[in-house]
């Protein structure tokens, strides 16, 4: 039964992962900025929720970029990984008002309180590229259970 379990934690991490790409590339490719930027905040919030859900089997709620990356700097602080949860923290400071804008973007892209520019938009999709480099190396680095 284990291994089922395993393969379905599994194919949910990689559907999460493939849809967080997905939107990504719809980001990159969308014509209208408010939905790219909106595309650019669902990608980072899969991603987020793909690798928690990796590493500690565990469904996180929400949409809030800072939140959700702040409870995986929690838990990744409580298995004793403060290098990692160093980099994340830095990835946040350094993208502080990008994030925000991204999570506003979740809210605006789809009722539209707030336009974006394409420049908005490149950015945004930068964000998430590093956002996800970080991300991919804090699951290669953590080894728990």
């Amino acid at each position: 039964m284990k291994s089922v379990v395993g393969n379905l934690s599994g194919e949910y991490v990689a559907r999460l992962k493939r849809r967080a790409l997905s939107f990504l590339k719809e980001a990159e490719e969308a014509a209208d900025a408010d939905l790219a930027a909106f595309f650019a905040e669902q990608a980072m919030q899969l991603y987020l929720k793909a690798v928690f859900y990796e590493l500690f089997g565990d469904r996180i709620r929400g949409h809030s970029l800072r939140e959700l990356l702040g409870v995986l700097s929690k838990s990744l602080e409580k298995h004793g990984y403060t290098k990692l949860v160093g980099e994340i923290r830095d990835l946040v400071d350094e993208h502080r008002s990008w994030l925000i804008l991204a999570e506003e973007a979740y809210i605006g892209g789809r009722y539209g309180d707030t336009s974006y520019t394409r420049d908005d938009v490149e950015k945004l999709i930068e964000v998430a590229r590093s956002l996800i480099v970080v991300l991919d190396r804090v699951v290669n680095r953590v080894k728990l259970g």
